[in-house]
């Protein structure tokens, strides 16, 4: 018999999910403000593989083997990325409008770590999504999920829980806490 989730109760644990995760991304005190907010998605993108292969009447770029694109204080890794752009008539730069990554996908800034099986990050609209087995780091603070999107521009971080998994989907935040202070030290 397949277990069905309420949806009332799975109303209140993407709640739950939403409210962990604006905690854990824009607490300060306890957490660091992500870096990632307000990232300058105009600045260049330096793209580096071990292979590269044009589809220019398709608008695609696909590069493969240890991919790494650094744009500012943003590193995105991955196995192979697909490049989309549009080729704009009198300018000599093709306009990138996203970034398809697959296969072992890591996002690296200053204050975080974002991980996942797949990610897109669209250009245009500054949102960045990874997928699958999705591991979000903070500092010691760690949550894990199935799908996180992420907006450059507003700092919102929104992660969904990971189906047919042994807690019921549900997106899983482990935290640290300050040290105990001794009691003598007041």
């Amino acid at each position: 018999m397949k277990h069905r989730t309420n949806p009332v109760m799975k109303s209140l644990n993407l709640l739950k999910s939403f409210t962990l995760l604006a905690l854990f991304v824009s607490t300060p005190g306890v957490i660091a403000q992500s870096i990632l907010k307000d990232h300058d998605s105009y600045q260049p993108l330096d793209i580096t593989a071990e292979r590269l292969e044009m589809k220019q009447k398709e608008g695609r770029a696909i590069f493969k083997g240890a991919v790494k694109v650094v744009q500012g204080d943003m590193t995105l890794s991955s196995e192979t990325l697909t490049v989309f752009y549009k080729t704009v008539e009198n300018e000599e730069k093709p306009a990138i409008t996203r970034l398809d990554a697959l296969g072992s996908v890591t996002l690296v800034s200053k204050t975080e770590t974002l991980s996942g099986d797949w990610g897109v990050y669209d250009v245009g609209r500054r949102l960045i999504t990874l997928g699958g087995n999705v591991t979000f780091k903070q500092g010691e603070n760690t949550l894990k999920g199935q799908r996180l999107e992420f907006d450059l521009v507003s700092g919102l971080a929104k992660l969904d829980g990971q189906e047919n998994k042994s807690d019921d989907g549900r997106v899983r935040g482990i935290f640290s806490v300050p040290e105990k202070k001794d009691p003598s030290e007041n």
